[in-house]
């Protein structure tokens, strides 16, 4: 096993939970780096695109820009947010290429083929790949971090958000608001490091009420809709199952499970032999919301969030999403919670 295998498998020495923390970490500072490249956007001051396209370069950014265009409204003009370039971009358009994935050459030719036809074209792309190496020179680049090698949905978040308030405000303006929200992830960060054990650190006791159930996601408004289809995301692609269910179709659905189901269909299953199947819970986490009656269930809220903004808000909780995926389920073993 090479040097990379054993650092990101937590084998040897590196604890497994420390290094798949370590992107998570990052988020502030990400932050901080789309802030800090605001005055490269300048360009775009005054602007009346007929629309912004959003190109996501992979299934993360694209969760991501879904969820920040979703925070955003009411939009003053129309945001498509897409996994390829839609042939009608043109020269009234701005492009945004966001996400980490650098060597797709459908990617490449997607962001050329932008820079071609006359479109204002930014990319908020890896430190590193082909669509970085490649990129037109009249593309803006929002500057990776040299450090992050995986997934910053905050990243994708802030850089539609920048692009957007580029049209109608200065530099000045918007690294201000980066620099606000970035505070505001170091703090709940702070508070989510591996070395705070689950009774206080809220990632971790969120990993632990998800552990070996079935999760919907949901949350009500739209700082909680938007964290909630993000958060099922993130989980997913981490190997949590998870859904996203809109809060007026969340009691259907709930009925519809009946709360719990058959962990398999196993043709061999003997039921007088093997015993009965195990069933597997199903289980709701409700973002932005404060508190919860029903059973199997867990509100996910930021204190004071009242008064600190539903953009510090919703990235807090995004963040805290993410920072669950970090940890192990269980109390005792490796991170999927299987016997080292």
């Amino acid at each position: 096993m090479d040097n990379a295998s054993e650092y990101y498998g937590g084998a040897g020495h590196y604890d497994r939970e420390t290094v798949r923390f370590f992107d998570v970490a990052h988020e502030g500072a990400q932050l901080r780096a789309v802030g800090g490249a605001a005055p490269r956007l300048a360009r775009l001051r005054g602007m009346q695109p007929r629309s912004l396209v959003v190109v996501g370069t992979d299934q993360t950014a694209l969760a991501a820009a879904r969820a920040s265009v979703a925070l955003q409204g009411p939009l003053e003009l129309p945001v498509v947010v897409a996994g390829a370039l839609p042939a009608y971009v043109g020269p009234l358009d701005v492009v945004l290429f966001a996400g980490d994935a650098g060597s797709r050459e459908e990617d490449l030719r997607g962001l050329l083929t932008a820079a071609a036809r006359g479109a204002e074209t930014v990319l908020a792309g890896p430190a590193r790949g082909l669509l970085l190496d490649d990129a037109p020179a009249a593309a803006t680049v929002i500057p990776a971090l040299p450090t992050a090698a995986g997934p910053s949905p905050a990243r994708t978040m802030a850089a539609v958000g920048a692009v957007l308030a580029a049209l109608t405000h200065d530099a000045a303006v918007i690294a201000e608001q980066c620099d606000l929200l970035a505070d505001a992830v170091d703090e709940e960060l702070a508070s989510l490091s591996p070395e705070r054990d689950a009774g206080v650190n809220p990632a971790r006791q969120l990993r632990e009420f998800a552990e070996g159930a079935r999760v919907l996601h949901s949350g009500a408004g739209p700082t909680g809709a938007a964290v909630a289809e993000l958060a099922a995301h993130l989980w997913s692609a981490r190997g949590i199952p998870s859904g996203y269910v809109h809060p007026e179709e969340l009691a259907l659905a709930l009925e519809d499970a009946g709360g719990t189901a058959p962990a398999g269909q196993d043709l061999f299953h003997d039921p007088f032999l093997d015993g009965p199947l195990q069933l597997v819970p199903l289980k709701t986490v409700l973002w932005a919301q404060r508190d919860t009656a029903a059973p199997n269930t867990r509100a996910e809220a930021v204190d004071a969030a009242a008064s600190a903004g539903e953009a510090v808000e919703a990235l807090r909780l995004v963040t805290r999403a993410f920072a669950a995926t970090a940890f192990h389920g269980g109390f005792d073993g490796g991170f999927d919670g299987a016997a080292e």
